[in-house]
């Protein structure tokens, strides 16, 4: 009997080409740990994956989890945010309440500049809200660079309301100023 009309064989078969599809489909990306293909990752979609990248280091430094966000810094601005951020801070006993952090608008390249390489823009937004005052939205603009398959905060600049209204790229332009790192 040929493997065509076997049914042992044809299952066997068919259960092969499924796995084998089911491989295919999965890809050989790592997971959410920052690999090629995951969270953080420089893999088919940079945009979404400095992005998302760029969402969790905000997180975590609104959060003053330093640590996290100090090891979310490209390699070169890694020390100096260490440095700023030696140990954890305790928080204000009437500390404000905070929003989640969003992505503000789509990120943008942005071209190498003397101080920073290229790589895409990002506008991230949160909410800061002090007991008895009105709650305040913040936005900042993250540099992400691309470095090993992973993204990295490279840079970081608060957007002014100016160059959320005249800067046909308020990111760029923001990224555009002496910056802290």
């Amino acid at each position: 009997m040929s493997a065509r009309t076997h049914p042992t064989r044809t299952r066997r078969a068919g259960a092969a080409g499924l796995v084998l599809l089911a491989v295919l489909a999965a890809g050989c990306t790592d997971d959410d740990r920052g690999g090629a293909g995951g969270a953080g990752g420089a893999g088919a979609d940079p945009a979404a994956a400095a992005a998302e990248r760029a969402r969790a280091y905000m997180q975590a430094a609104v959060a003053d989890d330093w640590k996290t966000a100090c090891d979310l810094m490209a390699a070169p601005r890694r020390a100096a945010c260490r440095g700023r951020h030696p140990v954890p801070e305790s928080p204000e006993p009437a500390g404000p309440t905070l929003g989640p952090v969003l992505l503000d608008r789509p990120p943008t390249r942005v071209p190498a500049t003397a101080a920073h390489p290229a790589g895409w823009a990002v506008i991230v937004s949160h909410t800061v809200t002090w007991p008895g005052e009105e709650t305040r939205t913040t936005r900042t603009a993250l540099r992400m660079t691309d470095e090993g398959g992973k993204w990295w905060v490279e840079q970081r600049s608060d957007v002014s309301d100016a160059e959320l209204t005249r800067a046909a790229d308020p990111a760029a332009a923001a990224l555009s100023r002496e910056v802290r790192g």
